[in-house]
């Protein structure tokens, strides 16, 4: 049932996966968005990625993103990364989309 409900964020929730992935595929990303996180004052989180046979993975993945997004947002900038960036909207749905799933 959750799952169906996502499909309607399909768009926003791959934008998401390519930008966790992109982090995971690329060492030098990961050390630019930890250092990022150190001058922001933010703890050092690493991204986490979804599994498809569990729902709750989607939830925590959109946590962590959130947790990081200042940091996610400065870290694309500087390296000049090649993805799809959310815009405000999209990431304000991801908030709402937490808020729900995590009753």
């Amino acid at each position: 049932m959750v799952g169906d409900a996502l499909k309607v964020m399909k768009t926003t929730l791959d934008k998401v996966k390519g930008m966790v992935e992109f982090f995971h595929k690329s060492t030098r990303a990961t050390e630019k968005l930890k250092s990022t996180q150190r001058q922001m004052d933010m703890p050092e989180l690493r991204l986490k990625q979804d599994c498809v046979t569990r729902w709750n993975s989607t939830l925590y993945m959109l946590k962590r993103v959130l947790e990081s997004k200042d940091a996610i947002i400065s870290t694309l900038a500087l390296i000049n990364a090649h993805i799809d960036a959310l815009d405000q909207e999209e990431w304000e749905a991801l908030q709402e989309t937490c808020t729900v799933l995590g009753r």
